[in-house]
């Protein structure tokens, strides 16, 4: 098989604070078509984002010894959820439970895997994130925060919804008869 044939090379971040994990994750990774960055401070993996992007971030929940409550990992998740809305991630726990396993797909997260994992299962579920990005959710409509035109087209919409009968638009917008016609008035409808 030429070079030309070969899958495209990958590149993973892993976020854990464990030295012997990171060993072993890149082992398995390398020998799989990935170049691994290891981080093993929430700072660390910060400074690796900005400084080159990545196909996966794989994230331990938990950065110091004993802490299991998943907080610090879901805060750190968040935060790049927030700056990077399509990044594929994969939780990688052993100590947080599956209610936070969930939690973090619930903010973002593709897939997790449990410590100590089987490296096949391991490796198919950093591909499947990655041939399953995360799709940018599309930019918010701007608001009209004027109250006036808000007011008028909330109108404009109850009589349409309503085939302009007033009391049942009224009655849709929580006003009285007398108080829609006035505002209707108003508003020169």
């Amino acid at each position: 098989m030429s070079e030309a044939d070969l899958p495209p090379r990958r590149t993973a971040l892993f976020l854990d604070d464990d030295a012997d994990i990171l060993a072993a994750a890149e082992l398995v990774l390398t020998r799989n078509g990935f170049d691994l960055i290891k981080a093993q401070t929430p700072d660390e993996a910060r400074a690796a984002l900005a400084q080159s992007p990545v196909d996966v971030l794989l994230l331990d929940l938990n950065f110091r010894r004993g802490d299991t409550s998943g907080e610090a990992g879901l805060a750190f998740l968040r935060e790049q959820m927030a700056a990077t809305p399509y990044l594929s991630v994969v939780i990688v726990t052993g100590h947080s439970g599956m209610t936070v396993a969930i939690e973090a797909m619930r903010l973002g997260a593709q897939d997790f895997v449990v410590k100590p994992w089987h490296n096949d299962r391991f490796i198919a579920t950093i591909r499947a994130a990655i041939d399953s990005p995360r799709v940018a959710p599309p930019p918010a409509a701007p608001q009209d925060l004027n109250l006036e035109r808000s007011e008028r087209e909330l109108i404009k919409a109850a009589l349409d919804r309503h085939h302009f009968n007033i009391s049942s638009a009224a009655r849709d917008l929580g006003l009285t008869r007398a108080a829609l016609y006035r505002r209707m008035e108003k508003h020169g409808l």
